[in-house]
């Protein structure tokens, strides 16, 4: 079975997310197996005793499909409804994100980025498995970052990533015959190569949200500028880089320091 919309996502979107997991789910939207199907995650947080627990796993993104969802998918949007869910439950004093993420789309990010900073109860983010760019831009919003020594967090950068299938085209024999209007219309089309102006204006938008991303990520952190250059950071070494307060080696141990196991 092929996820059509997934594909085209991924052909067209700005990420930010691991480039071997974004190939992972690209190959995985041509030709997937519906035995290998995940359920999709719940739309309500977990409650251990006072406190919340939002799971943010798989890609990210915005608008997802009950399709997108089988590829084991987390929509920005069912994230910000469990914050919003939390924050109004008199029974929840914490709210814990347990990430386990290589990123995703920047569309919708930071509409739910904002609305994190505009949470009332404290967030502790913790990952026992991956926080990386999206997700790492994501967690950078809690109170506080705890990560089990042997996660990986970091991958501060954002990309998009173009199919030029003009020599494939050409070398089949087959030529297309595009009729447009707009100068720019056609300048992200797969069937003829990116024009220098074209990919400038790539480049300055990814510069954009790249500035973005460093921007956010040290409203609440404290993050070295060299330490956001795209690298990621196992355990203890994103505690000494300033992308995380502290290593605890499961999620059991972080809701015991938070006073509810």
């Amino acid at each position: 079975m092929t996820n059509h919309k997934l594909i085209n996502s991924i052909s067209h979107d700005l990420w930010a997310i691991l480039p071997d997991f974004l190939q992972t789910l690209y190959l995985s939207a041509i030709d997937f197996d519906l035995s290998q199907a995940q359920e999709p995650s719940q739309n309500t947080f977990i409650q251990r005793g006072s406190v919340a627990v939002i799971p943010v796993h798989g890609a990210l993104g915005k608008n997802l499909d009950s399709m997108d969802k089988v590829f084991g998918m987390t929509d920005y949007t069912d994230i910000e409804q469990m914050l919003t869910e939390a924050e109004a439950d008199p029974t929840i004093n914490h709210v814990l994100l347990h990430i386990d993420s290589a990123g995703g789309t920047i569309t919708g990010l930071p509409e739910l980025t904002s609305r994190m900073r505009a949470m009332k109860k404290p967030i502790t983010a913790f990952t026992d498995g991956m926080a990386a760019s999206a997700a790492y831009w994501l967690a950078s919003q809690a109170d506080h970052i705890l990560v089990s020594e042997t996660s990986t967090v970091g991958s501060i950068g954002v990309y998009i990533a173009l199919l030029d299938q003009s020599r494939y085209l050409e070398m089949n024999g087959l030529k297309m015959n595009a009729i447009s209007s707009g100068k720019y219309k056609l300048d992200y089309a797969p069937f003829k190569p990116l024009s220098k102006e074209a990919e400038e204006r790539l480049q300055a938008n990814v510069e954009k949200w790249h500035d973005r991303f460093k921007a956010e990520v040290n409203i609440k952190q404290n993050v070295p500028l060299e330490n956001m250059e795209g690298q990621t950071f196992e355990g203890f070494e994103a505690v000494e880089g300033n992308l995380a307060s502290g290593v605890v080696n499961s999620l059991s141990e972080v809701l015991t320091l938070l006073g509810e196991s």
